[in-house]
């Protein structure tokens, strides 16, 4: 699982999601966009690139939900 904000420095979220889909080694990670940014055109990126959840800034209990709903799929399938 990895997380990630839309603006950064050098590479946006949504090229590194972009980026982590198009490499074999890293195509099934879980991906989720971490970001103050909303609105449709942010939504459409969202899944257009492939990530796997978005979540808005700051949203503490959201966070530790994903955290669990992930760590719970990842037990189901052991």
């Amino acid at each position: 699982m990895v997380f990630t904000d839309a603006e950064m420095p050098e590479m946006d979220g949504y090229r590194l999601t972009t980026e982590i889909r198009n490499d074999p080694r890293l195509r099934g990670l879980y991906v989720v966009l971490h970001t103050s940014l909303s609105g449709s055109f942010n939504e459409s990126m969202v899944k257009k690139v492939g990530c796997d959840n978005f979540l808005s800034k700051f949203q503490p209990d959201r966070l530790v939900d994903v955290v669990r709903q992930r760590l719970s799929l990842d037990k189901a399938t052991v």
